[in-house]
């Protein structure tokens, strides 16, 4: 009896281990909802644009910016890199070193200024990090002079 109680505490703490290994990793939990900021912002052109940044894992921080005004109403996905630098382009902005660039997607149900905005990303690093999740975009208040 005491063997196999000693069996199951063993089996759950393997469990338990292994769960906060891979969530640690990661440095954030399956289903939560990543605080993140959006401001208006300039393309490389002057144009329209907008910045959404989220806090990632070590102190890292994912700047996805999209080359269009921020005014969208339906659900939209963009996708990184983008070869004809007309969309945008995501990074991973490190705590020291340059700014990495990453592959992949960044989803928005819809975009209003002045109000959240709720959105996915699935983005992956040149080296291999794999930065998932979901995260509501609260407005900053950067004034931006494009031109």
């Amino acid at each position: 009896m005491k063997s196999r109680i000693l069996l199951y505490l063993a089996i759950g703490l393997f469990i338990l281990g292994t769960a906060w290994f891979i969530f640690s990793k990661r440095g954030y939990g399956p289903g939560q909802v990543l605080p993140a900021t959006i401001n208006r912002d300039c393309a490389p052109w002057d144009g329209a644009a907008f910045t959404v940044k989220i806090p990632a894992s070590a102190g890292a921080m994912i700047s996805a910016s999209i080359y269009q005004s921020p005014e969208i109403a339906l659900p939209v996905t963009f996708s990184f890199p983008d070869e004809t630098g007309r969309t945008g382009n995501a990074l991973v902005l490190l705590p020291v070193g340059e700014p990495a660039e990453l592959s992949g997607k960044v989803s928005f149900q819809g975009i209003e200024p002045g109000t959240p905005v709720d959105g996915r990303f699935d983005l992956l690093s040149e080296t291999g990090q794999v930065f998932q999740g979901k995260f509501r975009a609260d407005w900053g208040n950067e004034i931006v002079m494009c031109g």
